[in-house]
């Protein structure tokens, strides 16, 4: 088995390949990142596998819970294209799944790859969303839960909700702690946004 990783933007597909002729087709157009309620859209060429010799192409999306959804895709000589609607993605859940993809003619059957993808939220329909990062939200948490525990004037520090876990600490300086560690985590992300965008990127510094 072959294994290839391929960067595109921010995230890290990483594609497990069973055949080795397939391993050209991680380089697939299929999206790293699709939207709940968009459409999408996309085409690889098979020319090992044509529709005419009897191969059927299917993708299949999953999730860790729940059920997985089988993406069909249309032939045109060698090539296969997967269309989605709108309503074919409304009711996907956000969070992290798997694409596979494999081809199949009677009794045969090859697969191709599988890559990890992220399933965005449908942002049309929501009412709340919060866009920080889980980095964030627990360098925010934890900052505010410092805050709180110097205004309050008690020597001994409680127990404060980080990122949505309830965490106790012996000491500020844990705290403290907490708070540089995530800051570091949080520059990182931001130098890997910059980088994406072209932007040249320097020395990451955090407070300690």
């Amino acid at each position: 088995m072959l294994g290839v990783v391929i960067r595109a933007g921010l995230a890290e597909i990483s594609c497990l390949v069973s055949v080795p002729h397939a391993a050209d087709h991680c380089s697939m157009s299929a999206p790293s990142t699709f939207r709940a309620g968009d459409s999408a859209g996309w085409t690889i060429d098979l020319p090992e596998y044509p529709a005419a010799d009897g191969w059927v192409l299917t993708y299949r999306l999953l999730w860790p819970t729940g059920t997985a959804i089988d993406l069909p895709a249309t032939a045109a000589g060698t090539a296969y294209t997967v269309a989605l609607a709108s309503a074919d993605t409304t009711a996907w859940p956000a969070g992290a799944a798997t694409l596979v993809h494999w081809v199949e003619k009677g009794a045969e059957r090859v697969t191709l790859g599988a890559q990890s993808v992220s399933i965005a939220p449908d942002l049309t329909t929501a009412a709340t969303h919060d866009g920080r990062s889980l980095n964030r939200r627990a360098l925010d948490d934890a900052r505010a839960a410092l805050a709180a525990h110097m205004a309050s004037g008690r020597a001994h520090v409680e127990s404060y909700t980080i990122a949505g876990r309830s965490m106790k600490f012996r000491s500020v300086q844990e705290l403290r702690d907490l708070i540089a560690y995530y800051e570091g985590e949080v520059a990182k992300e931001s130098a890997a946004r910059a980088a994406y965008a072209g932007v040249a990127g320097g020395r990451i510094f955090t407070r300690m």
